[in-house]
């Protein structure tokens, strides 16, 4: 694992998976490749008007698996009162993981809530959605792990 970040946490939609139900390419595999390297791995995604969990899990893929992340770092904004861009949800997820917003990285489409997530000390990551983006982020953590 990188010295350097512990959790990754990911935005849902236009970063892992589009509507209606489909997963960006790599995402599972590098989902997969990261928990097996001991990142622990979160959600912070807005979920407005979603009634609940079971709501929010039917709008994605059929074999989305919850259980890749840490229960405790799964953050929808319709559960917390708080959606992104807001400081709070951020600072919130911190708070969850446990560690210094240092050893925190942050994915998503989205440059204000990358800039948002880096005003609390997060870093941040763009992923330009339909890119490969995710597989870069896997190989790059698994080159500075083997560099140390």
């Amino acid at each position: 694992m990188s010295p350097t970040q512990q959790v990754i946490f990911f935005d849902l939609g236009d970063t892992l998976v589009r509507s209606p139900r489909i997963w960006l390419p790599s995402a599972t595999t590098a989902l997969a490749s990261l928990k097996s390297k001991g990142f622990r791995l979160g959600i912070i995604s807005n979920t407005t008007g979603l009634a609940d969990r079971t709501a929010i899990l039917n709008l994605l893929p059929i074999d989305f698996d919850i259980t890749v992340f840490e229960p405790g770092l799964v953050l929808f904004s319709s559960e917390v009162g708080i959606e992104k861009p807001k400081k709070a949800i951020f600072n919130k997820a911190v708070a969850a993981a446990n560690v210094s917003a240092a050893k925190c990285l942050y994915c998503s489409e989205n440059p204000v809530e990358t800039l948002a997530a880096q005003e609390v000390g997060m870093r941040s990551l763009r992923i330009i959605t339909g890119s490969d983006d995710i597989t870069k982020l896997d190989s790059y953590l698994t080159q500075t792990t083997a560099g140390l």
